[in-house]
């Protein structure tokens, strides 16, 4: 996972926090309705991240199929160079 998406999901996080402890804070309920408010938020930070992951696996895998086609293509010119006599 690169720098930027690592930043992405971090300030996600703490957003996250932030806005369940101020929703507890400004807006008193009863327990059993905080503890469903908990639970719903929980659920959506859970798809969020979920989502978030599903990105970095797509990214990660678009990435390695760049580095190894770049490699392979790498080697052919190498193999061509060779093969050529030319000093690689």
């Amino acid at each position: 996972m690169n720098r930027e998406t690592s930043n992405v999901l971090l300030g996600f996080l703490v957003g996250a926090v932030a806005g369940g402890v101020a929703a507890l804070m400004f807006a008193p309920s009863s327990g059993k309705e905080t503890r469903q408010k908990i639970v719903d938020g929980l659920g959506r930070t859970r798809e969020k991240l979920q989502e978030e992951l599903t990105h970095a696996k797509d990214y990660t895998k678009t990435q390695k199929e760049a580095l190894k086609e770049g490699f392979h293509e790498g080697k052919e010119a190498y193999k061509r160079a060779a093969g050529k006599g030319e000093t690689v």
